[in-house]
């Protein structure tokens, strides 16, 4: 299976299927079970992580932090965080 999304915007089901096309393929060499699993549970925790990031600056911003303060937090700019996150308010 091709893509040309970023990983990170992959959804659950395209990265499952993704990893169920390399797991029936016959022609790569298995680094180690565990060390695959490790990479996909990293992976599922970023993803949450970041679902919980977006959540916690959206929910600032609705109460009033500009988005100087919200990128400070994040060791950001006050414009990364604008163009991170604002995108976000409309929807």
């Amino acid at each position: 299976m091709k893509t040309t999304k970023h990983p990170r915007e992959l959804s659950d089901a395209e990265a499952a299927a993704i990893v169920d096309e390399f797991d029936a393929a016959d022609d790569y060499v298995v680094i180690g079970s565990d060390a695959l699993a490790e990479l996909r549970a990293a992976v599922a925790a970023r993803r949450e992580a970041e679902s919980r990031i977006e959540a916690a600056a959206l929910r600032a911003h609705r109460d009033g932090a500009s988005w100087g303060v919200i990128g400070a937090q994040l060791g950001m700019t006050r414009q990364g965080a604008r163009q991170r996150f604002e995108r976000l308010t409309t929807s």
